[in-house]
């Protein structure tokens, strides 16, 4: 799998991050903001939760869109709470393992569908855990919030390979996504599609085969 490969680039929700999508939507139902069971999807957001991940609407602009929808008065950090339930953690064997394949020589990036609602929690509490920071996983995280894109578009893709100058065909992209992974194959990388939950490690020859 990884003869002539020099790049393994992540996905966070789903690859790296366990999700709880029926947590969240619990949380959410709680504070009153039950539109969210058509927003909330594991693999492409949508409606205005699209539009927060595209970096097309602020933060503020969310936090109003919930009160808006919910017909009441509820803080921001009770929304925060809410959405970052979605998040439920990194299995501490993965941070291990980027951490590994950093020191055999591979570049390692992170290309996510991600909001600045939830990725504080993300780059602050889940990749401490180690005591280390987000930097010492990934050469570069590619935000979609921050590049204004988002997968499957080809868009993402081509913004990622301009800034980070890595070849397609020298790298592996992970990704929980059908989609997501067709888009990546059709500009030339290879792919791995990871099961929920999956130990993958196997991929890397450092841990149990499947």
């Amino acid at each position: 799998m990884l003869q002539g490969i020099e790049n393994i680039v992540f996905d966070l929700g789903g690859v790296m991050i366990d999700l709880d999508r029926a947590r969240c939507v619990e949380e959410f139902h709680k504070i009153g903001f039950t539109e969210i069971d058509d927003l909330i999807d594991s693999y492409h957001p949508k409606g205005f939760l699209g539009r927060l991940e595209r970096g097309d609407v602020t933060n503020d602009d969310f936090y109003d869109y919930v009160r808006r929808s919910a017909g009441r008065d509820i803080a921001d950090d009770e929304i925060r709470r809410a959405f970052t339930s979605f998040l439920a953690g990194i299995p501490r064997y993965k941070l291990q393992m980027v951490r590994t394949q950093r020191e055999r020589g591979f570049r390692t990036y992170a290309l996510s569908n991600i909001n600045d609602v939830v990725f504080p929690f993300v780059r602050d509490v889940l990749f401490t855990q180690e005591g280390l920071q987000l930097d010492d996983y990934f050469e570069k995280a590619y935000l979609s919030y921050e590049m204004h894109a988002l997968k499957p578009s080809p868009e993402i893709y081509r913004k990622m390979i301009e800034e980070s100058g890595m070849r397609p065909e020298a790298t592996l992209f992970i990704d929980d996504n059908a989609e997501n992974l067709h888009t990546a194959q059709e500009l030339g990388f290879h792919v791995y599609m990871p099961r929920p939950r999956e130990d993958f490690r196997f991929l890397f020859d450092d841990g149990p085969n499947r």
